[in-house]
């Protein structure tokens, strides 16, 4: 498993970051020259050079600081799986609903020592979401990966949250945690 969370490095860490105190420091640069000598040649290479390069910059650290400001308060991270790994296991406590972006799974349930395929999800199914329905906060199934898989995870606070907040959707998942349960004990 590979975690690339979306929202934990700092913008500052960023090699943009560079490029913007480099044109940063050019257009200052310029701009005393300009003041020390005003001739025609340091005006010109001002108005050419420094003023785009101070417009530059500013752009690209407003840039930076929405984009870090997007990322640090997602509710999402993203994680990656190699064919064959096991996401969670029936009985693991559960603590996050995953939502499928690339790839398929397996959720499989151990019944009498026999490995039983409850179904097979792709991208745009979502799973995990039982655990918080209908079981005491434990995993009901396990489910693994059949092929690369691409996840956005939520939390369970997230999406305790995103409950709370849109009934809709509260619904939407409770419904789908039944049904899946129905399916599951036939």
């Amino acid at each position: 498993m590979r975690i690339l969370s979306l929202g934990k490095k700092s913008f500052a860490t960023s090699p943009w970051l560079r490029v913007c105190q480099g044109s940063t420091l050019a257009g200052f640069l310029l701009t005393l020259n300009l003041m020390s000598h005003t001739t025609g040649l340091s005006f010109a290479l001002f108005i050419i050079i420094g003023v785009p390069l101070l417009l530059l910059s500013a752009f690209i650290t407003v840039a930076l600081l929405i984009h870090d400001l997007r990322k640090r308060h997602s509710l999402f991270d993203l994680e990656q799986y190699e064919p064959g790994e096991v996401i969670f296991r029936e009985g693991d406590l559960a603590d996050r609903v995953y939502f499928i972006v690339k790839g398929t799974v397996e959720v499989v349930r151990n019944l009498d020592g026999k490995e039983i395929v409850l179904a097979r999800l792709g991208s745009g199914d979502f799973f995990g979401e039982m655990a918080f329905f209908v079981s005491d906060g434990r995993r009901t199934a396990t489910v693994r990966t059949s092929t690369p898989v691409e996840l956005q995870v939520l939390g369970k606070e997230n999406f305790t949250r995103l409950m709370q907040a849109i009934p809709a959707a509260h619904k939407e998942f409770s419904a789908k945690a039944i049904e899946r349960l129905r399916e599951r004990d036939r």
